[in-house]
């Protein structure tokens, strides 16, 4: 499984993540890969967005992010074209289907952290440019009652 992050410079950090996923390896994730990379490069307050999966949404869950100075954006069940990261999936897939086919999980790691490496330096600006249109989406939606496009 491969966890990732969008910081509003529009740099992209990835972490391939070992078995099942609980809430107590979510939030270690958080804490250990996560929380460094938010400090180095943002203000003391921390907005996360993130979906409902079962993990994301458990009480030790919310209840670590919030004594860490997280600030938790509530999220609409199946809204996943305002997630910001589906943008971000969809955009490392492109690079890494123009690539040769990876062998094994070695070369496929590797071609996957290419990729994150080809985006943070070509499309950095695309990223960037999703998380400052972020909030304008959001309202949006919202004045649509739902509706992205028209």
């Amino acid at each position: 499984m491969v966890w990732g992050m969008l910081l509003p410079n529009g740099l992209i950090a990835i972490k391939v993540l070992q078995g099942i996923q609980t809430a107590a390896t979510y939030v270690e994730t958080i804490k250990s890969f996560c929380v460094p990379i938010m400090k180095l490069n943002l203000e003391p307050k921390i907005w996360l967005v993130q979906d409902n999966c079962i993990i994301h949404v458990a009480k030790s869950t919310i209840y670590y992010l919030k004594t860490e100075n997280f600030e938790l954006i509530d999220w609409p069940a199946k809204s996943p074209d305002l997630n910001l990261m589906e943008n971000i999936w969809k955009m490392l897939s492109n690079v890494m289907y123009s690539a040769n086919q990876p062998r094994n999980l070695k070369e496929l790691q590797e071609q996957l952290f290419q990729a994150v490496r080809v985006l943070n330096s070509e499309k950095g600006e695309i990223s960037k440019n999703l998380c400052c249109t972020f909030r304008q989406r959001l309202t949006t939606v919202i004045v649509r009652k739902g509706a992205l496009y028209d």
